[in-house]
């Protein structure tokens, strides 16, 4: 159940758009190979202080649902 609640959280803040995660604050991306760099986010986006890696966070949710 908890799993369920992360997923929906990071569903609320990204969406994942050809390939690419995307800030639904901003709509910048950044592409799966450069999970390991923090996301850059616009200036103004009232994310960018909290989510600055959307693919290790997704990677971490989907190791918890699994078990």
């Amino acid at each position: 159940m908890e799993s369920e609640r992360g997923i929906d959280k990071w569903n609320a803040r990204w969406m994942i758009v050809a390939g690419r995660a995307v800030c639904t604050g901003c709509l910048e991306s950044q592409a799966l190979e450069d999970c390991e760099s923090p996301f850059s986010h616009t200036p103004t986006c009232e994310a960018s202080e909290q989510a600055q890696h959307p693919w290790i966070a997704l990677h971490d949710l989907m190791d918890c649902a699994r078990g």
